[in-house]
């Protein structure tokens, strides 16, 4: 295997291994039928990452796949290995101060959206072994996709603080009108499951709490909401702004402290709803994101200066 096929091995190996995680918090049971569409989704890459993760599982013997029908879950890991497996796929994938670094150079116009190893590696005095490590770390949490031979390229984002100030007031628009919508229900498990989330961000040491996850459980809160509405417009349009604004708001996040503020709020808006009371909540999500706006957007402008 050369070095080429090798590292794109090792990345199935690793979305694989998230994959394999999602399938055991998610309680799939053997014989489940497991699509390529779901996970890319799920854990916000293309699909064709996901067809080599597939791959890599069905190697493994995870997955099995049918001809004209796709892949089903074949076997899960035992239970001594699972917290290893977990372990792992948190390592391997893990953020680190260079990748934001990288993140924020590109953001400011310094990184082109095209770049090689061996420019990242002139640029940061670091060698292959290490820029290959942060290359993976990005590509799987969807900031960066494999081109072909040895290039890379940024994904689609918001890059300037105006764009940025754009989304949220986009956001201000449907995000509380989406509770008004004359098909929204509640649903109380995911009301609890979001409850729990929270709670866990606010009860938690800062340093415990990296920015991945803060972005993922915001936008977590926010799609489940959105999805309550039952206009599958304004839940993909949410979902598409919150993939642009992805690496952007990463950075903004390493450069906060947890957001007692926010997630406090977050609970104040679930039992508003929980209640019945969705004007309110209506006009308390406005509020809430206005605010978010004007608190995120000064540290944005700082990122480009």
């Amino acid at each position: 295997m050369d070095e080429t096929e090798n590292k794109k091995y090792r990345s199935a190996e690793i979305l694989g291994k998230k994959v394999l995680m999602r399938l055991l918090e998610d309680g799939d049971e053997i014989g489940s039928h497991i699509k390529e569409i779901t996970f890319a989704n799920k854990l916000n890459v293309s699909r064709t990452p996901i067809r080599s993760a597939f791959a890599y599982l069905e190697e493994k013997g995870f997955l099995v796949k049918k001809p004209n029908q796709g892949y089903f879950l074949a076997k899960l890991p035992p239970e001594p290995i699972k917290e290893s497996l977990h372990q792992d796929s948190e390592e391997l994938s893990a953020l680190t101060p260079m990748c934001y670094q990288i993140g924020q150079d590109y953001l400011r116009g310094l990184l082109a959206k095209n770049f090689t190893e061996s420019e990242l590696m002139s640029r940061y005095g670091q060698s292959r072994k290490m820029i290959q490590t942060l290359l993976l770390a990005m590509e799987q949490d969807g900031w960066l996709t494999r081109s072909l031979g040895y290039g890379w390229e940024f994904n689609d984002f918001i890059s300037s603080p105006i764009a940025y100030e754009q989304s949220y007031r986009f956001r201000c628009l449907i995000e509380p009108e989406a509770l008004l919508e004359p098909r929204f229900e509640v649903n109380q498990t995911q009301i609890h499951m979001l409850r729990v989330t929270q709670l866990d961000i606010l009860n938690n040491p800062e340093k415990l709490v990296s920015a991945g996850q803060m972005f993922n459980a915001g936008v977590l809160f926010h799609e489940t909401l959105v999805a309550m509405s039952g206009n599958v417009f304004l839940l993909d349009t949410l979902k598409r702004i919150n993939r642009l604004r992805r690496l952007i708001e990463y950075n903004v996040n390493a450069k906060r402290t947890i957001p007692k503020k926010e997630c406090e709020e977050h609970l104040a808006l679930l039992t508003l709803i929980e209640n019945g009371r969705l004007k309110e909540a209506s006009n308390f999500l406005r509020q809430h994101l206005a605010r978010a706006t004007s608190e995120k957007a000064l540290i944005v402008q700082k990122l480009f200066e």
